[in-house]
């Protein structure tokens, strides 16, 4: 009774490591180091896979506040021959879908390692943890197998930490508010020499009734 207890715990975790295995053999998922609000910063997706790939897919979701501006591919892991035709698209919704494709016939060696830079720019948002996720997950293997993250998708815990303050826009005397002192202002540097780039609020290299007229806008939409 005992060896047959001993070997059904055996066949369990056989069966467990096994499942476990097949569960990490293919994954796309996110790394990157601390980054500041208000700035830009770099994301990097890095891939697994147990046999040779000839096209991975998967999509991007960024936190809310953290916008796509563009992504590089990494050829370090791609061999020669491959001929990679990568894009990148943002799908406006906070998402972004990447796809990258070899010849056929050709494929990334089985590995794990990274596999394209994403440049993001992190708004005026409040520092502290957020939760990057890579989804719908697909790695094709030259002969057409097509292999899918067994998790599902996977989450990357990223730190932001308070980066420089951006001033209001047309708060030109510093009192966190845009209303008719800040209007004056501008006619003030008009009346002096209009030489202000804070009060050049069009950024038209000069301080003129435009600026005056942006500042009243900006109050009239408040």
């Amino acid at each position: 009774m005992k060896k047959r207890i001993l070997l059904s715990m055996v066949s369990f975790f056989v069966m467990a490591t096994s499942w476990a295995s097949l569960l990490e053999a293919y994954q796309i998922y996110v790394t990157g180091a601390n980054a500041k609000t208000n700035g830009t910063a770099e994301l990097t997706l890095n891939m697994k896979n147990r046999n040779a790939i000839n096209m991975w897919e998967c999509t991007l979701v960024l936190p809310e506040g953290v916008t796509f501006q563009s992504a590089t591919l990494i050829t370090a892991r791609i061999p020669d021959g491959f001929n990679a035709e990568f894009s990148a698209v943002d799908n406006g919704d906070g998402t972004v879908s990447f796809t990258c494709e070899g010849e056929v016939g050709v494929g990334i060696p089985g590995t794990d390692g990274a596999i394209a830079t994403v440049t993001v720019a992190i708004g005026d948002i409040t520092p502290g943890d957020v939760i990057v996720t890579v989804k719908d997950t697909k790695l094709t293997e030259p002969n057409g197998t097509i292999n899918e993250d067994k998790k599902g998708q996977r989450e990357f815990t990223w730190t932001l930490e308070q980066g420089e303050q951006q001033g209001i826009e047309g708060d030109l005397n510093g009192d966190e508010k845009v209303d008719i002192a800040d209007a004056v202002a501008v006619l003030d540097v008009m009346a002096r020499d209009g030489n202000d780039p804070e009060a050049d609020l069009n950024k038209d290299g000069k301080v003129d009734i435009a600026d005056f007229v942006a500042v009243l806008e900006i109050m009239a939409a408040q």
